[in-house]
């Protein structure tokens, strides 16, 4: 790397540095280069960031900085129609596909070419000088996208741009200190990128729980925990049948929309999702997190919540002349075992004790009594509802009887039950 063409440069690549090397996100390191750079005499009125990441609901996010509003975070989803409004117009989509390093323009007086939209509205607003650089991470494109999408990056790189309202422009000093930090820049927004990643990607498959636990180094096998909760256990009926009669793209949908309306419902009521069993689903609400009778209460009122998502859902298939979907919700509570098993090389966050086996077994019961949703009596004695029992009943795995409660009949739950 050249040496830095300006003291400004090398003040600001400094503090990017020590950015890189902690906490600070993309964006904050962002606005944090464009202010010192402007602290140091480089007027910039308008900066622009977009860095592809790996996230479940996002493509990629971004970061837009101006002098009179700050900064404005965003994120690009994957949704089409959303995300790529303008893009195959915008001078972004043009370096990237083109494989141009630096592009700039003058957006005022007779120099002025306002070849893309989106400068035509810069120029609306007073800039006069426009200049947006690309660096990739490891490549822009993939094979894969190649052959589908010949004009869509992938996620690896990052654009900058950089607007200036100054009649006469930037100087080429300012112009070579922006060519020089963009390196540092993508250094430290890749490394904060893979800091939000890695707490992203464990968010998603471990858990809002057990993901930060994993981070902050509980990683080994048997790092376990005794956690008081209440178990939640879904399950969907039938998914054997579906999975043999409904197309494989319908099957796969049906089964999403059924974890919508459970696990959504599980976290909207402060709730932890651990696993998806093929067609079920486990998830705790902790005792301790949420009290005793906070988490019996969050339990029920996501079933509650549950129950009725799964019901409209079965009033739009049968419009769309679809079969309908019947279910089954456990609730127990005691004390499970939560933490890391597996083989020597491969593990899994997951609860274990018998608390989890009798709420599976639990589950089951909703088929014979005919509701669905079934509880426990260490459930039930917690709460001041009147619920109803349906009698003992005999556990597979279970050495004693079990009594079944099921909800009061007062409560509301819809004509199109589960069981």
């Amino acid at each position: 790397m050249d040496a830095p063409p300006t003291a400004a440069a090398t003040h600001v690549a400094e503090w990017m540095l020590e950015a890189a090397l902690g906490t600070t996100s993309a964006p904050d390191a962002f606005a944090g280069m464009v202010e010192r750079l402007r602290h140091q005499g480089v007027q910039i009125d308008r900066a622009h960031l977009a860095y592809t990441t790996l996230h479940p609901l996002n493509r990629g996010a971004g970061a837009t900085w101006n002098s009179t509003s700050g900064l404005v975070v965003e994120d690009y989803s994957y949704d089409r129609d959303q995300t790529y409004a303008g893009w195959f117009e915008s001078p972004i989509h043009y370096v990237i596909t083109k494989r141009i390093e630096r592009l700039r323009r003058r957006l005022s007086g007779s120099a002025a070419m306002l070849d893309f939209p989106v400068l035509e509205g810069f120029a609306a607003e007073g800039l006069a000088d426009y200049v947006l650089f690309a660096q990739p991470f490891d490549s822009f494109y993939s094979p894969v996208d190649l052959a589908d999408e010949p004009d869509r990056p992938t996620t690896a790189g990052m654009t900058c741009s950089f607007a200036t309202k100054r009649a006469e422009g930037f100087t080429d000093d300012e112009i070579g200190t922006l060519d020089w930090l963009i390196r540092p820049l993508a250094m430290t927004v890749k490394m904060a990128d893979q800091r939000q990643v890695a707490m992203n990607l464990a968010d998603c498959y471990i858990g809002h729980e057990a993901g930060p636990r994993v981070l902050g180094g509980e990683i080994r096998r048997g790092d376990f925990a005794s956690t008081p909760a209440v178990v939640w256990m879904s399950d969907l009926r039938a998914s054997t049948e579906m999975s043999m009669t409904m197309p494989r793209d319908e099957f796969i949908a049906t089964i999403n929309d059924f974890f919508d309306c459970t696990a959504g419902a599980v976290e909207k009521e402060g709730g932890e999702p651990l696993t998806f069993m093929g067609d079920g689903a486990l998830a705790i609400f902790p005792i301790d997190k949420l009290g005793e009778t906070g988490a019996r209460t969050a339990a029920f009122a996501a079933a509650e919540r549950a129950t009725k998502a799964l019901s409209d859902l079965n009033i739009a298939r049968k419009a769309e002349g679809r079969d309908q979907i019947r279910w089954g919700i456990a609730l127990h509570s005691g004390v499970l075992e939560y933490g890391n098993i597996g083989s020597l090389t491969r593990h899994s966050w997951s609860a274990i004790g018998s608390v989890v086996n009798e709420t599976a077994r639990l589950e089951g019961t909703t088929k014979e009594v005919g509701e669905p949703i079934v509880a426990s009596r260490s459930f039930v004695d917690g709460m001041e509802n009147d619920w109803r029992s349906m009698g003992l009943f005999v556990l597979k795995g279970v050495p004693e009887e079990f009594e079944v409660f099921a909800p009061p009949l007062d409560l509301k739950i819809l004509e199109e039950t589960a069981a």
